[in-house]
């Protein structure tokens, strides 16, 4: 049987047979052989419709298999390959919007990411986005459960003068939500090339990467500021700012509309 390992976290492998669906696990069993496990032993909190038996008592999850792979992935090159060319702006804010609208979705059903960041975005033909990897996300009204994954340094909210656990959830998930779309837009995560702890330093001085000039640079900035209350906050300013570069021309006395 063909198979590849196309993903690897902390307590599981991602693997692909067909192309069309990926399988999440901690263990990796190919023609009645395992392949690969890690040390964890994930059976206890794998759940879903898609639950799949791989290997009697190993189970994976069947889930949808994106074929250009996750989008920092896809935006460094592969395997040390040529970087991928930076999309022209308007697809980049489109998606961005798929972002935002898939963090919209999940925060109407309760759940929170925890771990929202350009590695856990897939993308798929035409530059369309998917939120994925839910490994460390929480449900509300699940209080006696608390998130051990947290979000990477660029994308982690500052403490402000809070203690760590005393950050609001919404706010660290659309403070993550504004780097995202800051990776998306400049086609590089917030201070590439830093390592974690001065990325940390520079955040909690408030010195954020420069948005001057960058479309959507204020809904970045409002992300980072705090000053929504939403993810659904963010889809509308973001529908705002794409219906803002329609311009229109005159067409033989006419108008007529062109996105730009």
């Amino acid at each position: 049987m063909w198979w590849s390992i196309i993903g690897l976290g902390g307590s599981c492998f991602v693997t692909s047979t067909d192309k069309k669906t990926a399988l999440k696990s901690h263990q990796v069993w190919a023609g009645g052989e395992l392949r690969a496990l890690c040390q964890h032993d994930s059976e206890a909190v794998l759940r879903c419709r898609g639950l799949e038996e791989v290997h009697p008592g190993v189970h994976a999850l069947r889930l949808e298999y994106a074929p250009l792979g996750d989008v920092r992935s896809f935006v460094r090159g592969r395997g040390g390959g040529a970087a991928a060319p930076r999309p022209e702006e308007g697809v980049r804010l489109r998606m961005a919007l798929d972002v935002a609208l898939g963090l919209s979705h999940v925060h109407e059903r309760g759940v929170q990411h925890c771990d929202l960041t350009c590695r856990n975005l897939f993308l798929f033909d035409d530059y369309r986005l998917k939120i994925g990897d839910f490994g460390g996300s929480l449900i509300r009204g699940r209080d006696e459960f608390e998130s051990v994954i947290f979000e990477e340094s660029s994308y982690e909210l500052p403490l402000r003068g809070r203690d760590f656990y005393g950050r609001p959830a919404r706010k660290r998930e659309l403070f993550a939500l504004g780097s995202a779309i800051y990776e998306l837009m400049a086609w590089a995560p917030p201070y590439d090339g830093l390592e974690d702890d001065e990325i940390e330093t520079k955040y909690a001085m408030e010195a954020f990467p420069p948005l001057e000039g960058m479309t959507a640079g204020h809904i970045i900035h409002m992300c980072w500021d705090e000053s929504y209350e939403s993810s659904e906050d963010v889809v509308d300013a973001l529908k705002e700012t794409i219906a803002s570069r329609h311009e229109v021309k005159p067409v033989h006395g006419a108008q007529q509309v062109t996105l730009t």
